[in-house]
């Protein structure tokens, strides 16, 4: 019975040891847990307040993309009268005729763009032609020792604007209605004779440029201007035409363009 107590006290002490210990390491992996977890969430406390003040100095700071531009360009170049030539039998005559075909172009374009594609603005182009000859038999007894004639046709429209553009070029196309002023001056040995006629014309173009900078660029504009009258004021008198006469032109001008964007 002794050994027997002897060996129970010996096991009681060493489970008494065992018990302790296991408390005594408990014990401590708790302390050691809490302290991981506080040092976690103290650590994560300056990333977590640096990240939201960054948001929030992000959304402060971030400004929508900027779309409403303004644009001009001018510049100037060829014109081709579109419509027939009237053949009248007569080389001299129709060899004037011939002549009024080609001629010059001014043209501007002022345009505002509201959105990042498109915008509104105003088209002016002016085409000027101009023919002479000497000696010639006009139609109905009329001759003339000397002839000069200049044709000049202005438009001026509001206009509708697209845009589409890259880091280096830039395309505009555009379409304005508006209204065009024929002007005819025709001089028959010395005495002046001035025609003028009013109608409704239409424009349409696209053009091409290069940027050289962020505020200028160089290019080629592609256009044309429809119209068409049926009569023309001569010296107060109204005189008929026929048939419709066109002073449509096809244009090729070459531009500088400023931009604000």
């Amino acid at each position: 019975m002794r050994d027997f107590r002897l060996l129970a006290s010996y096991r009681y002490h060493v489970l008494k040891k065992e018990i302790n210990t296991f408390n005594y390491f408990t014990s401590m992996k708790r302390i050691y847990s809490i302290l991981l977890a506080a040092a976690v969430i103290f650590g994560l406390s300056p990333l977590t307040a640096f990240a939201q003040e960054q948001t929030s100095y992000e959304v402060e700071y971030q400004t929508a993309p900027r779309y409403k531009d303004f644009r001009f360009s001018v510049g100037g170049g060829y014109a081709f009268r579109l419509g027939k030539v009237e053949k009248t039998g007569d080389t001299k005559i129709d060899d004037l005729n011939k002549k009024l075909r080609h001629g010059y172009t001014l043209d501007a374009d002022a345009q505002y763009f509201f959105k990042e594609s498109w915008g509104l603005g105003l088209n002016v182009n002016f085409c000027s032609s101009s023919t002479s000859g000497n000696n010639i038999d006009f139609p109905d007894d009329v001759y003339a020792n000397s002839y000069k004639e200049s044709q000049n046709v202005l438009f001026a429209g509001p206009s509708f604007a697209g845009r589409s553009e890259t880091d280096k070029f830039l395309l505009v196309s555009s379409f304005a209605v508006g209204p065009m002023f024929y002007m005819d001056r025709m001089t028959i040995d010395g005495r002046v004779l001035d025609g003028k006629a009013t109608t409704v014309g239409f424009n349409a173009g696209v053009a091409g440029e290069y940027k050289l900078n962020a505020k200028t660029g160089i290019g080629l504009k592609l256009s044309y201007t429809l119209g068409t009258i049926n009569s023309i004021n001569l010296e107060g008198q109204n005189v008929e035409y026929k048939e419709p006469a066109s002073i449509s032109n096809l244009m090729a001008a070459v531009f500088v363009s400023f931009r604000s964007w």
